[in-house]
């Protein structure tokens, strides 16, 4: 199992996520929510109408699995969302929500990262696909994006922004800016006259390249509640924040290794 972190901890792990995403530009002053699971039976969930980068812990609104508020508080808009999230994937830990311009704008333009223009981000994160526009906060939303959670832990939501379903909110910020990153190269790429993506074939065979290596990364001598494995939506995994960049440079070594091999 994933290590429980402290009420207190997580709280100010939610904190810092703010800030890194705020000072990041990955969000604006109350863009995005974020949350986690508290034990078994609760969630942190960030507040409405807050200025992300400037949040402090007891702004938090903690909440039972079904939405009810214990204690004070108005949890994001978005909280229908999240619910749908735990409900379905129940080994997700916490949920990042951003508004990452760049990658937002390609949705806009109907522009997918799902098949991209350069490998790595099918390393960290497998498929990210669009889903299609639904009014943000209304129960449009859990209806939307439900087709896909089963096959991916990040998806972009057209004309609004992405989501990262993790095992902690550092990993979940760190793949936030793959996201974006990958939608900056894809946009200079189009400004330079051709965002032309990977093949479909060249895709599917790097996501089992990166399949075939993530299990590798996981090695008998590091328990696996010590690793987190960034999976394209697939079993329960487990993790600690420390090891993420660990994990994925792994990962992305393995698969180039592989490739040079033929």
């Amino acid at each position: 199992m994933t290590a429980t972190l402290s009420e207190g901890a997580l709280r100010r792990a939610i904190c810092d996520a703010g800030r890194v995403l705020y000072e990041r530009g990955l969000i604006g002053p109350t863009d995005g929510n974020f949350s986690a699971r508290l034990g078994e039976r609760y969630l942190l969930c960030t507040p409405s109408a807050t200025h992300k980068g400037e949040l402090r812990a007891e702004q938090l609104v903690k909440l039972t699995l079904d939405g009810r508020v214990v204690g004070d508080g108005k949890p994001s808009s978005e909280l229908k969302m999240h619910l749908a999230i735990y409900k379905l994937r129940p080994e997700v830990k916490t949920i990042v929500h951003a508004h990452p311009p760049c990658a937002v704008g390609l949705t806009v333009a109907g522009v997918s990262l799902e098949v991209p223009v350069v490998p790595e981000i099918l390393f960290a994160l497998g498929a990210v696909p669009n889903v299609p526009y639904s009014s943000p906060t209304t129960s449009d939303v859990p209806e939307a994006i439900a087709p896909i959670l089963r096959r991916c832990d990040a998806f972009m939501m057209t004309r609004h922004g992405s989501v990262v379903l993790s095992d902690s909110l550092k990993d979940g910020v760190m793949k936030t800016e793959i996201i974006e990153h990958t939608a900056k190269i894809t946009l200079a790429a189009k400004i330079a006259g051709n965002a032309s993506p990977l093949p479909s074939g060249e895709v599917q065979k790097l996501l089992k390249l990166a399949n075939e290596a993530r299990m590798e990364a996981v090695s008998p001598a590091r328990p696996a509640s010590d690793t987190i494995v960034p999976s394209p939506g697939a079993a329960p995994r487990a993790a600690s924040s420390s090891s993420s960049d660990e994990v994925v440079a792994a990962i992305a070594k393995q698969v180039i290794e592989r490739l040079r091999q033929g």
